[in-house]
C-alpha cells in the first residue's frame, strides 16, 4: 500500500519572525532558517510549515498580505527563498507556505482599487454592503471587539473584517477571485512549494443573506456569539474540491517545481469544533489532505480526557481520512506552560510524555518551534505587546498571542543565539539555562528526548502508519498498542500522566524500545509492573 508522504512526516511550524535573525535587525528572516536547516534534519523534521512571509504591512504580522507572489523584504527576497528551498531539498526537508487566503490586506492592491469605485473590476472581488448608517448585522471584528463592517465613504458602502478594519475579507462566491487564487497556488507550485496550511479556511464562505449570529454565554472565544453565519458556511467544500484538483493535476514545469498528487493541503478550520475539521477531508477523499483538530490544546492534564479526545477524532474522520494532533502553535500558550507543575521536575517530564504522546499516536504530528527545547510563557509588560488580540484585551494577558511568540532560544549569549540584542519580541526571561546549546550537551535533556523519539518513529513503521488499539486503563494511565502487518508487530506504549508510582499489568515479556525511566533494550517482566512519575515506556 502506498503511503503519502505528509501521513508519515513529521511537521515543524517557524514562525519566521522569531526563529533566527541572520542580519541583526531584530527579526528573524529567510536566511536565518536556511541556517538552521541541519539542526531541524538531526532533530528528525521533514517538513517545515512556514507562517506568513508574503510582503504585509505587518499589523497582523504576516497574516494581512499586500501581495500573494512576493517575499517581504524583512525577510529577505526571492533569492533567499530559492535558497531555503534548495538546501531544504538536499536534507529532505519539505516546505509548506502558509495561505492567507480568506482576507488581504486592505494595502493589497487589490483593495486599493476596489474600493475605489463600485465600477471597479476588482470590487466584487470583496464583500460589500451599502451604507445605511448602521451595520447589517451583528458580526464582530475580533480583534478590535466591535463591528466588522467598516465604512468605506468613497463608495458608500461597508466592506466586511471579522478581525480588523485593515483585513477586507474575500467574497470566495467570485469566481475570478478563485480563479486569482489558484493560479498563486500554480505559481509557488512552479517554485518547488509541497503544500499550504490554509489559513482559516472555513471561514472562505459566509453566509449569502448575512444573517445575525444568535446568542452564546460563551464569552471566550466567542464573544457572546454563536458562529453560526459569519464562517464556516458549508459552501467552503466545493472551494476545497477545486483546491485539491489545483493541487493534484498542476503539472511541473521543471525538476525544481513539486509533483501533482505529491502536494498536500491542510486545513485550519475556524473554530474548535473536531466535527467541522473532519468534514474538510471531505467524504470521498477529494477535499483536503489535513485538518487541524485543537482538542489537545484546550485539553486538561487527564489521561483519559486524551484517550477520548483522539478516540472520537478517529471516528469523527471520513473513510481513508488521516489524523494529526498537535499540542502548540501560534496562537495558543505553549504546552509546557499549560501543563505546568510547582514541581520544576514534574513539568520537564509531562513535556517528555506529551512528546511522547504526539508522536506515538496514529497520525501526523506537528511540532511548534521551540517546543522541543520546552519553550513557555511569560506575561509581557503592557509596552512590549505586538499582537492587536494583546493590545486591544489588555490587562487580560491570556488572550495576547505574544507570549507564544517570543525569540527561539539558540544559546546562554546575550542575545540568546537568536542574533539580535534587541529582538521584536523580548526573549523567555530563562532563555540562559533553558536553550538549544544547553539540551545538546546533555543527553538526558528534553531535546535528545524529541531526537530519539523522532529516530524511533523512521525506524519502526508501526509508529507511522500502524493501526492503533487503546489498552483499557485506569486513571491516569494512557495505554495502546501500534499494530503492524503481522500480528505479533506490535509496539506497546504506557503514559501515566500522574506525579506519583503507579502499578500495571503487563501481559508478556517487553522490550524497551525507548522510556523516560528505562535503557533502550532493557526488559520488563511479564505480571504487575510499576510506572514512575510522568514515566513515558515504549516497549515490543
Amino acid at each position: 500500500m502506498r503511503v503519502a508522504w505528509w501521513e508519515e512526516a513529521v511537521f515543524y511550524q517557524i514562525y519566521p519572525r522569531s526563529f533566527k535573525d541572520s542580519n541583526g535587525d531584530g527579526i528573524g528572516d529567510l536566511p536565518g532558517i536556511t541556517e538552521k536547516l541541519d539542526y531541524l534534519a538531526e532533530l528528525g523534521i521533514d517538513a517545515l510549515w512556514i507562517s506568513p512571509v508574503f510582503p504585509s504591512p505587518m499589523r497582523d504580522f504576516g497574516y494581512d498580505v499586500a501581495d500573494y507572489r512576493g517575499i517581504d523584504p524583512i525577510f529577505g527576497d526571492a533569492g533567499d527563498f530559492a535558497a531555503l528551498m534548495r538546501e531544504a531539498k538536499k536534507r529532505g526537508i519539505k516546505i509548506v507556505m502558509d495561505l492567507v487566503a480568506n482576507h488581504s490586506s486592505d494595502e493589497h492592491p487589490w483593495f486599493t482599487e476596489a474600493r475605489a469605485s463600485r465600477e471597479s473590476p476588482k470590487h466584487d472581488w470583496y464583500i460589500w454592503v451599502p451604507e445605511t448608517g448602521a451595520p447589517p448585522n451583528n458580526w464582530k471584528a475580533v480583534f478590535e471587539l466591535g463591528s466588522a463592517w467598516h465604512p468605506n465613504p468613497g463608495t458608500g458602502e461597508r466592506y466586511l473584517g471579522t478581525f480588523t478594519r485593515h483585513q477586507p475579507e474575500f467574497d470566495w462566491r467570485n469566481p475570478e477571485l478563485r480563479s486569482a487564487f489558484y493560479d498563486i497556488m500554480k505559481y509557488w507550485y512552479d517554485l518547488g512549494v509541497d503544500g499550504f496550511r490554509l489559513d482559516v479556511a472555513t471561514a472562505y464562505m459566509k453566509d449569502p443573506e448575512l444573517r445575525s449570529n444568535p446568542f452564546s454565554f460563551r464569552a471566550i472565544p466567542d464573544f457572546f456569539q454563536k458562529h453560526l453565519h459569519d464562517r464556516n458556511h458549508r459552501d467552503f467544500h466545493a472551494v476545497f474540491r477545486e483546491m485539491r484538483q489545483v493541487a493534484d493535476e498542476s503539472p511541473a514545469l521543471d525538476p525544481a517545481s513539486s509533483s501533482p498528487g505529491e502536494r498536500v493541503l491542510i486545513a485550519e478550520p475556524y473554530g474548535e469544533d473536531a466535527e467541522l475539521a473532519a468534514s474538510c477531508l471531505g467524504v470521498a477523499g477529494d477535499e483536503l489532505h489535513l485538518a487541524f483538530n485543537f482538542e489537545f490544546l484546550k485539553q486538561p492534564w487527564e489521561a483519559q480526557g486524551f484517550r477520548a479526545s483522539a478516540e472520537r477524532w478517529y471516528a469523527l474522520l471520513p473513510k481513508g481520512g488521516w489524523p494529526n494532533f498537535t499540542l502548540g502553535n501560534h496562537d495558543k500558550p505553549r504546552s509546557a506552560w499549560r501543563y505546568r507543575s510547582r514541581k520544576p521536575g514534574i513539568t520537564e517530564a509531562r513535556a517528555k510524555l506529551t512528546a511522547a504522546m504526539l508522536l506515538t499516536l496514529k497520525g501526523t504530528p506537528f511540532l511548534y518551534y521551540g517546543e522541543e527545547i520546552g519553550m513557555t510563557c511569560q506575561r509581557l509588560p503592557k509596552a512590549a505587546l505586538r499582537d492587536p488580540l494583546g493590545i486591544a484585551t489588555w490587562p487580560l494577558g491570556f488572550l495576547g498571542r505574544d507570549p507564544e511568540r517570543t525569540p527561539m532560544q539558540w544559546s546562554g549569549a546575550s542575545d540568546g543565539g537568536f542574533g539580535s540584542p534587541s529582538p521584536w519580541l523580548p526573549m523567555n526571561p530563562d532563555w540562559k539555562t533553558r536553550n538549544v546549546e544547553a539540551q545538546e550537551a546533555d543527553p538526558g535533556s528534553l531535546l535528545s528526548w524529541y531526537r530519539s523519539l523522532t529516530k524511533l518513529r523512521r525506524e519502526e513503521a508501526e509508529l507511522r502508519h500502524g493501526e492503533i488499539r487503546f489498552v483499557d486503563s485506569e486513571g491516569e494511565i494512557l495505554a495502546y498498542e501500534r499494530l503492524g502487518e503481522r500480528p505479533d508487530d506490535k509496539i506497546l506504549v504506557y503514559l501515566n500522566f500522574s506525579s506519583r508510582r503507579i502499578r500495571i499489568g503487563i501481559g508478556k515479556e517487553l522490550r524497551v524500545l525507548l522510556g523516560s525511566h528505562r535503557a533502550p533494550g532493557s526488559l520488563v517482566a511479564a505480571g504487575a509492573a510499576e510506572l514512575g512519575p510522568c514515566e513515558a515506556l515504549i516497549a515490543r
